[in-house]
């Protein structure tokens, strides 16, 4: 008799389907929303007080009293001006010389030149310059801005979304096939398998 040395047996594949419709979903906001953001009025009032300048500056120059500038062209203006007289006193002197033929002596030109002349007196009041006062009246300056009311609506609206349908193939098990060796062992030469 013959028997079947091998069992073959076969497994199929487990699977499952999970299925999701489709569907239309729908999101209604019933209740519109209000923000409004007040800001209260404002009043800005800026002032500035008058401003009185008094300058005695004319005063001290009178008195000698001076800035680096003004001295500075004082003394510049006397130099030429000494310059100017020494010049002037030598030519004179020099054209008295040019008549010594005449019978004038140096002593002569001298005496009429230097002794003759008289001191002269003079009498000022001293500050001269008064005081020069300028002034800047007083400033006011107000702005106002008023009141603001903003508002922001938001109006009651209707969302909706579409989700599509999906299908899934979720595998379980693999198919799978399986042979079992059912005999028993084969021995060549066959007269070899002792028992």
């Amino acid at each position: 008799m013959i028997t079947q040395l091998l069992q073959i047996s076969t497994a199929p594949v487990e699977y499952k389907l999970e299925i999701e419709r489709a569907r239309l979903e729908y999101d209604q906001r019933l209740k519109p929303e209000v923000t409004f953001k007040i800001e209260a009025p404002k009043l800005d009032i800026k002032t500035r007080n008058a401003r009185v300048r008094m300058s005695s500056y004319e005063a001290r120059k009178s008195m000698g009293q001076t800035n680096a500038m003004d001295s500075a062209r004082a003394r510049f203006d006397k130099g030429r001006q000494s310059v100017s007289d020494a010049t002037r006193a030598y030519v004179e002197v020099g054209n008295d010389m040019t008549r010594i033929n005449e019978g004038v002596t140096i002593a002569d030109i001298y005496a009429r030149k230097y002794m003759g002349e008289s001191p002269v007196l003079y009498m000022a009041f001293l500050p001269e310059g008064g005081v020069e006062i300028s002034w800047i009246p007083h400033q006011i300056s107000t702005t106002f801005s008023g009141a603001d009311v903003s508002f922001d609506w938001e109006a009651a609206r209707n969302v909706m979304n579409y989700v599509p349908g999906s299908v899934r193939m979720v595998i379980l098990e693999n198919p799978r096939i399986d042979i079992e060796y059912v005999g028993d062992a084969i021995y060549f030469p066959p007269g070899a398998y002792q028992n």
